[in-house]
Order: C-alpha cells, then sequence, then structure tokens
C-alpha cells in the first residue's frame, strides 16, 4: 500500500492533520477518542477504503517517547543497525514470555517489556532466527517490527506534532 494511500485514508476518516513516515506503514495523527475506539475505526476504514484486513497498533507520542527511553540494549549496544522493536498489540501472557525465554534464537536476543519486544540482532535482522512471524505465533500475540532508526524517529515525530 502507498504511503500516499494511507495518508488519504486517514484525511478520508476524518483525520486531517495525518502524516506518514517513509515506506513504514506508520501514520502519526491526533484524535480525541480512546484507544479501543480509534482500533475498531482505523480497521474498519483500512478495510473498506483500501481493502486489507489489518490489527491497528497504536501508540501516543508519550508512549513512543517512554519506549525509547527503555531501550535495555541501549548503550551498551553501540550498532543501532542491529536494534528492533516489535510492538505488540497486548501485552502477553507471562507463560508464554517464559517458554519463548526457554528457547534458543543463535544469539538473537530480546526483553518483553509491556507491550513491546526490544531485540538485538547481532547477526542482523536478514540472518534473524526470532523474526516477527516466531513471536506472533509463540506469544499468541499480533505485532509489528520496526528498526531503531524507525522508532526513534516516529517518536521524535509524534512529539512535534502534538505541540
Amino acid at each position: 500500500m502507498s504511503m500516499a494511500s494511507l495518508k488519504g485514508a486517514f484525511v478520508g476518516a476524518g483525520f486531517a492533520d495525518a502524516v506518514t513516515h517513509i515506506q513504514t506503514g506508520n501514520v502519526i495523527f491526533t484524535s480525541g477518542k480512546g484507544e479501543a475506539a480509534l482500533k475498531k475505526t482505523i480497521e474498519g476504514f483500512i478495510a473498506s477504503e483500501v481493502g486489507m484486513k489489518i490489527t491497528a497498533l497504536l501508540r501516543t507520542a508519550k508512549e513512543l517517547d517512554a519506549i525509547t527511553k527503555a531501550n535495555p540494549f541501549l548503550p551498551e549496544a553501540t550498532d543501532t543497525k542491529r536494534l528492533y522493536v516489535t510492538f505488540l498489540e497486548k501485552a502477553p501472557d507471562k507463560a508464554a514470555v517464559a517458554a519463548l525465554k526457554a528457547l534458543s534464537f543463535a544469539g538473537d536476543e530480546f526483553e518483553v517489556r509491556g507491550r513491546e519486544v526490544y531485540l538485538d540482532y547481532p547477526n542482523g535482522a536478514g540472518l534473524a532466527k526470532l523474526s516477527n512471524a516466531v513471536l506472533e505465533k509463540k506469544l499468541g500475540v499480533a505485532g509489528t517490527a520496526r528498526n531503531w532508526n524507525v522508532t526513534t524517529k516516529l517518536a521524535e515525530l509524534a512529539n512535534a506534532h502534538r505541540r
């Protein structure tokens, strides 16, 4: 889906200030609605306007800011290209997290904090064994991953957008 189409769908649904960030599928906008209502609205208009069934994952500017400050792999990880965050639909069950921790992923490291999974791929994301598909399956929660540079840029854009 093009970002122009995505932005157009948001604007058409009443989010006049919607902006997208490169080809990431992320949209920054303001709304007075709560998360559950927004999620339902977004999933509905994406399905009807764009013809795609998606799971909308939402974070506020404040949450994004906190996420960028809570990375357990910083400042030790000097190469941020190997860092990712998987944003989850909801916090996973503690038993599922424990079961995931019992597995080995060829050097890939992770830490679950609330609705986020912080990832460190020392061999690069392209060779990672702990993929988004594995996380979703093992944790039983929908998620989407973003590299650290995109995550920090989204936090910056969201904070600038709310001013």
